[in-house]
């Protein structure tokens, strides 16, 4: 790291439908609370795979302001005379996903990362849509919070993965829940899915994630990050060298809440401070959230 290097802290988190609780109609932000918890320092770029009636919604009080005001105040500090200080202004950037509520969003620090132009679902090349086109020391760079679709099974995963696949082009960093994982040495895979599927009572669950072979048997799906990465991207974890599962039920666990840093971009991660956290604390009824969050930073060269 040199003098004019910037760290940018990332983080991305999929907490399950963002606490929304279908029996109240409100959100239990108290959840999203947690598992950021273990965070010693706010993201600069903090991606949320499930924001989940955060936008086009009547409620009242409304549910994004609310996580604004939870994410401004989460790192703050209380100074001698008890008033907070330290806030952070987030921004977010909710994504559009036609037949989607669990749609995802990204909430940058623009003091570090400016953002300087959101590219729509409707009206943007296809693998502009829902992008953020922000200054990160100097560079111009694309964000995106991918939810990949695993109910469209593997081809859909595959079409996914080549859309963005292609922003490998330019400066990029996305991040999220790609339902998916890769073939890389260390990389958990089953090669018994579909008996998996079954054992867990999910069988559905097949395609979401696992590949049909020729013999009729289900595998664990590599292909699709697979073919991603080979357009020009590292995966944090790879570089890393960790492959901890970010799924939390035991007997499928799957490594697929990734951080993606473009080749090409002016940066690197800085390994060391990979991490898949711990589970979150369990929510109320005893039920623990279905994805662990990963954390890294991003060394980011200074414009010349």
């Amino acid at each position: 790291m040199t003098d004019t290097d910037l760290l940018v802290r990332v983080a991305t988190a999929n907490q399950k439908r963002a606490g929304y609780n279908r029996a109240t109609r409100r959100h239990e932000h108290d959840k999203l609370a947690a598992m950021l918890s273990p965070l010693p320092e706010h993201p600069h770029a903090l991606y949320l795979s499930e924001c989940t009636h955060y936008s086009g919604t009547h409620y009242e009080p409304d549910p994004l302001e609310e996580v604004l005001r939870l994410l401004g105040s989460l790192w703050a500090r209380r100074g001698p005379d008890g008033r907070k200080f330290g806030e952070v202004p987030y921004r977010a950037y909710i994504s559009e996903v036609p037949g989607s509520v669990n749609v995802p969003g990204l909430f940058i620090d623009p003091r570090t990362v400016v953002p300087r132009r959101r590219y729509p679902l409707v009206g943007s090349r296809a693998q502009l849509a829902n992008t953020v086109t922000a200054t990160i020391n100097g560079h111009k760079w694309r964000l995106k919070c991918v939810h990949w679709n695993g109910s469209r099974g593997e081809t859909g995963l595959d079409q996914q993965a080549d859309q963005d696949g292609q922003m490998a082009s330019e400066n990029a960093l996305y991040a999220g829940d790609f339902n998916a994982t890769s073939s890389a040495t260390g990389e958990t895979v089953y090669e018994n899915w579909g008996a998996l599927c079954d054992e867990v009572g999910r069988p559905w669950m097949r395609s979401q994630k696992g590949r049909r072979r020729p013999d009729g048997t289900w595998g664990t799906n590599t292909g699709s990050i697979d073919r991603f990465l080979e357009h020009g991207w590292w995966d944090a974890g790879q570089v890393a060298n960790d492959f901890t599962e970010t799924t939390t039920d035991p007997r499928t666990a799957l490594r697929i809440d990734r951080i993606m840093l473009s080749r090409r971009s002016p940066a690197c991660f800085a390994p060391e401070l990979y991490r898949v956290h711990q589970d979150p604390p369990l929510s109320v009824g005893g039920v623990r959230n279905d994805h662990r969050m990963v954390s890294v930073g991003v060394l980011v060269r200074a414009a010349a």
